[in-house]
């Protein structure tokens, strides 16, 4: 009974040691991308910061609205035309 304990502990030990290390190793790898990452962005010219241009909005009308947009709105609402 006390070998099985010892196996179990051992692979238990094995098992931790393998994951660790397996952690450790992708942890490192994405270091050294981050660090290739910074070297590349170093060396690249910053942009200016580019905005759009603001769309201008469509001027209010003062006036009625155009015969044919009546008669959609007359269309789309069911309303009997004048």
């Amino acid at each position: 009974m006390q070998i099985a304990w010892q196996l179990l502990a051992i692979w238990a030990i094995v098992l931790s040691t393998i994951a660790w290390f397996v952690r450790d190793e992708r942890r490192l790898e994405e270091e050294m991308v981050l660090a290739r990452a910074a070297r590349y962005y170093a060396h690249v010219p910053k942009r200016q910061s580019i905005r759009p241009e603001p769309i201008p909005l469509p001027k209010l009308r003062s006036g009625p609205i155009r015969h044919s947009d009546r008669a959609y709105f007359e269309r789309v609402l069911g309303i009997e035309p004048r």
